[in-house]
C-alpha cells in the first residue's frame, strides 16, 4: 500500500486559537466527533498491500490474507489526547503511570515533534499592522493545503479491525 492511495487534498483555513478564535478542540473536554483514533485506528490491508510495505507487518489471527496496520495519524491523534487530559486533569498520576506517565508523555511529544518535522507543513503565515496594540502581528487565520482527514477516516473506518489479538503467532508466508 503507497501512501499516496489514501492522499486527496483540500484548502483549509486554521483557526487563530486565541480569544473568540478557539476551535471546539481546545479545552478540558472532548467534542463530540473530535478525531480520535482510538475506536478505528488498527486497520487492515490484504496481502498484496501488505508486501508492498517498506516497513512489513503481521498477519491478523483469524483473517486469512489480511494483516494489521495503524496510521500514524491516529497514533498521533491518540498522543494529543492524551497530552490535552493530562493539561486539564486535576489528577496526581503516579510517575509510571501506563497512559498519563511521565514516560508515554515523553513519547507522545516526541512522536508529535516527529511527525510535525517529517511533514514541514511550509504554509507561509503573514503577519499584519494591528493599529490598537501598535505591533505587528501573526496571521493564523490563511489557508493551507491539507491532506483530506474525511477521506482517511473513511478509510480507516472501512478497514477497521474489530479484534487483534496480539498473543497469537499466525506464520507470515510473506516473511519466507
Amino acid at each position: 500500500m503507497r501512501s499516496i492511495d489514501l492522499i486527496q487534498y483540500k484548502n483549509i483555513v486554521f483557526t487563530g486559537g486565541f480569544g473568540h478564535e478557539r476551535s471546539p478542540y481546545q479545552g478540558p473536554r472532548r467534542p463530540r466527533g473530535m478525531p480520535n483514533g482510538m475506536t478505528f485506528g488498527i486497520s487492515r490491508i490484504p496481502m498484496d498491500k501488505a508486501s508492498q510495505l517498506v516497513n512489513k507487518t503481521v498477519p491478523i489471527p483469524g483473517e486469512p490474507g489480511q494483516y494489521v496496520i495503524q496510521l500514524n495519524v491516529f497514533h498521533q491523534l491518540h498522543c494529543l489526547n492524551m497530552l490535552r487530559k493530562r493539561l486539564y486533569s486535576k489528577t496526581d498520576y503516579p510517575p509510571d503511570h501506563e497512559l498519563m506517565g511521565i514516560e508515554h508523555l515523553e513519547h507522545c511529544y516526541d512522536a508529535l515533534r516527529q511527525s510535525l518535522m517529517c511533514s514541514a507543513d511550509i504554509t507561509p503565515l503573514p503577519w499584519r499592522w494591528v493599529e490598537q496594540m501598535q505591533e505587528a502581528k501573526e496571521v493564523a487565520q490563511v489557508a493551507h493545503t491539507c491532506r483530506d482527514f474525511d477521506v482517511i477516516r473513511e478509510w480507516a473506518k472501512r478497514n477497521a479491525v474489530d479484534h487483534f489479538d496480539r498473543k497469537t503467532y499466525v506464520p507470515d508466508p510473506l516473511q519466507n
